[in-house]
């Protein structure tokens, strides 16, 4: 029997392949297989009969239980057709070589290895923060995708700090190509490290967060994300532009929506010569006040403004939260205003020109 698991059908230097290695990595197949079929079963209900995590959660949960059976499989059938030698020798080739550095194929499987593992934590803090900051109502969503930016750049920077210690990089090195990075933004990446540092200032200090609406260059749109060079704006036509993060810090932006939720509008209308003025007055004041948009906590002003060519011009003036979609709100209190205007016999009158023909005095201006 030994001689049978003992039958080669391959030997070399690196690598020996014997039945008993062909029959070990079927078992194993079966045995990952069985365990996927159990934890996808068994574990996966009991998770959802826990009702602990959220979907995102869950999911991440789950693939990442899968992941890992999956790697301790290809593990166990590495080791069981003897390829460690083999991979040993794979791992030790060396792909640089210099004075100072030597980087192998293992170095850099150890650098991916680092960085998924980074991507990994990196959901998952997104995930814990965001079920944590769910349940205080102080942070918004700005101030909650702030803190997973920082924390996610933080966690990214020191996984390339310890990746590259970990491939033999000297730390010395590390500063000194940094130093020699630095001068080159100074003279040719000027712009490139502008927006890096207003991003920094952007995500530090906060003056414009996600979720805010911001006026940029007569421009109205909504900050969708924030990166550390470049920022994603949404406009009210559903399109979106990438701005970089120096112009938000160095020129100057309207931010809607920092401060006090109320903004004032105003709604500008006309009427014709001779109208009641105390009646225009009453029908602008409660055609403003009835609009559900339009705060009764702050006053309404209706203001005469001017004896117009044609018209008497009068404006109403309100506080409103809703400036996403303000046009929206003044056009719904235009048509209420045209609504209440023919109901009290009120005129919006249109241009009118008197015209004088002079004609000399011994002529008929009538004549041709």
């Amino acid at each position: 029997m030994s001689d049978f698991f003992g039958y080669s059908f391959y030997e070399s230097d690196l690598l020996h392949v014997t039945v008993g290695n062909i029959l070990t990595l079927i078992f194993i197949i079966f045995l990952t297989r069985l365990v996927l079929r159990f934890y996808k079963v068994f574990v996966h209900k009991q998770i959802r009969a826990l009702d602990v995590f959220d979907k995102e959660r869950e999911a991440l949960f789950i693939k990442s239980g899968k992941n890992i059976i999956l790697l301790i499989g290809v593990v166990g059938a590495v080791v069981s057709l003897g390829l460690m030698p083999l991979l040993e020798a794979i791992f030790d080739y060396q792909l640089i070589t210099t004075e100072k550095v030597t980087i192998t194929v293992g170095n850099v499987f150890i650098l991916i290895i680092i960085l998924i593992i980074t991507r990994i934590l990196a959901r998952l803090i997104r995930i814990i923060l965001k079920k944590n900051f769910s349940r205080k109502t102080w942070v918004d969503e700005g101030k909650e995708y702030t803190v997973f930016k920082l924390t996610k750049y933080g966690l990214y920077g020191f996984a390339v700090l310890v990746g590259l210690t970990s491939i033999g990089i000297d730390m010395k090195l590390i500063l000194a190509g940094a130093g020699a990075l630095l001068v080159g933004i100074g003279f040719g990446l000027q712009y490139l490290f502008y927006d890096l540092i207003s991003g920094l200032i952007i995500l530090f200090e906060g003056p414009i967060k996600v979720g805010d609406v911001i006026e940029v260059d007569g421009l109205v749109a909504r900050v969708k994300q924030i990166d550390i060079r470049t920022s994603k704006v949404l406009t009210r036509n559903g399109k979106y532009i990438i701005i970089p993060n120096s112009k938000l810090i160095g020129e100057k932006v309207v931010n809607w929506s920092h401060g006090t939720e109320l903004t004032r509008f105003n709604v500008e209308v006309g009427v014709k010569y001779g109208s009641d003025t105390a009646l225009v007055k009453d029908v602008l004041y409660h055609c403003a006040l009835r609009h559900p948009d339009v705060s009764k906590n702050r006053e309404i002003i209706v203001r005469f403004d001017n004896f117009g060519d044609s018209a008497l011009i009068f404006t109403v003036f309100f506080w409103a939260k809703k400036t996403w979609v303000v046009e929206t709100l003044q056009s719904e209190i235009r048509f209420d205003i045209d609504r209440e205007f023919r109901k009290h016999n009120i005129h919006i009158p249109f241009p009118q020109r008197d015209l004088h023909i002079i004609a000399p005095s011994n002529q008929d201006p009538f004549k041709t």
